[in-house]
């Protein structure tokens, strides 16, 4: 064998070794999210059209082996979409209206998927769809971020007696999108700032410290942080590959609306895989970073 042929050889067996753990990876992580994520969703209420199975690709590195305490199979789902103009390709069922900040005029925009990671520019409107396979209640708290890596106080922007009538309630197929009938507005107040921080929190049990206003409220800082310190952990993250850029479907539409999405229907962008401690509530730190 001359020393071209066996090069190209190894070459081969490298490239197909290669394929093969790729294989053997897409196959567990597609596990994940199928057997953790869509299947705890309701059937299609009428068959559907087979449609390809979405991919995702790991945007974290695979973590160690979780600890005998953790709860396997902890995911939640998170689309983020950045707000445009419609276009007039636009299907209708991609348009959505929504109160300007003052609130006493509508406008009409395009949802558009981003990933999770992604930076925006100042001025942009962005809004959050959340969906927990897991049953649960859904805690939405909100902090700017500033260039030194601090925060602000942090305020509760999920429950709120003017969304959903305060049920906070979550599971598989139910989603929250928030905020409601607007947009959260990526405005700097400050020269430092740097975006918001979300944290988002499923626990099993209504949270005592927390009691539900007509609307956002500041909330205890310490609270929010000795959470973070006891229920926080390290979570996977998921991306649907060619997901950035799809607009609303007719479904997603309706789930805002307080519909439910069966196995048929569009999955999350953003998938979290979280080991949590066996009982402990889920908690998430979403960014909206702006663009430097």
């Amino acid at each position: 064998m001359t020393r071209t042929l066996l090069y190209s050889t190894i070459v081969l067996a490298c490239a197909a070794a290669s394929l093969t753990a790729r294989a053997g990876q897409d196959t567990d992580e597609r596990r994940l999210w199928d057997s953790e994520f869509l299947q705890k969703r309701p059937p299609a209420r009428t068959p559907a059209p087979a449609r390809k199975a979405p991919t995702y690709r790991r945007a974290t590195p695979k973590p160690a082996a979780a600890a005998e305490d953790t709860a396997p199979g902890e995911m939640l789902g998170v689309t983020i979409w950045k707000l445009r103009r419609p276009t007039a390709s636009d299907n209708a069922d991609a348009r959505l209206l929504l109160l300007e900040e003052a609130g006493t005029a509508t406008d009409e925009w395009t949802p558009e998927r981003v990933e999770s990671q992604a930076a925006f520019a100042s001025g942009d409107r962005v809004r959050l769809s959340i969906e927990s396979p897991r049953d649960g209640y859904l805690y939405v708290f909100d902090r700017e971020q500033y260039a030194d890596g601090s925060t602000s106080d942090p305020y509760l922007i999920f429950p709120t007696q003017r969304v959903r009538g305060g049920d906070n309630t979550v599971g598989a197929g139910k989603v929250v999108e928030l905020p409601d009938k607007r947009a959260f507005v990526l405005k700097p107040m400050r020269s430092d700032y740097r975006g918001e921080l979300l944290t988002v929190i499923v626990a099993g049990a209504p949270l005592p410290e927390v009691t539900v206003g007509p609307t956002l409220q500041k909330f205890e800082a310490a609270v929010v942080e000795r959470w973070e310190r006891d229920w926080g952990t390290a979570a996977e993250r998921f991306e649907m590959a060619g997901g950035a850029g799809k607009t609303y479907t007719k479904e997603e539409k309706q789930a805002a609306a307080g519909e439910v999405l069966t196995q048929a229907d569009e999955l999350p962008q953003t998938l979290f895989r979280v080991a949590a401690r066996r009982g402990s509530p889920l908690l998430v730190a979403v960014p909206l970073k702006i663009a430097p």
